[in-house]
């Protein structure tokens, strides 16, 4: 969730962009949520591995706010 946060929080806070940014976090955050228990259904049920059920929604979300973090921080 850091760097998810970081992605957020990294920019400049002028203008009314802040409303946007803080709706786009809690954003990702619901969206990771229900990720998570998607990943967890499905593991349950025997649709995915349990290991993958455990560890893809973490990676996923890490892998995107790294992604996101070196789009902004590149120039």
């Amino acid at each position: 969730m850091i760097p998810i946060a970081a992605v957020f929080t990294m920019r400049h806070m002028r203008g009314r962009r802040r409303g946007l940014l803080v709706l786009g976090a809690f954003g990702c955050g619901i969206a990771l949520f229900f990720l998570r228990n998607l990943a967890q259904v499905l593991g349950d049920n025997g649709g995915i591995p349990p290991a993958l059920a455990g560890w893809a929604p973490p990676v996923v979300a890490l892998l995107f706010a790294l992604g996101a973090l070196l789009r902004l921080e590149d120039g």
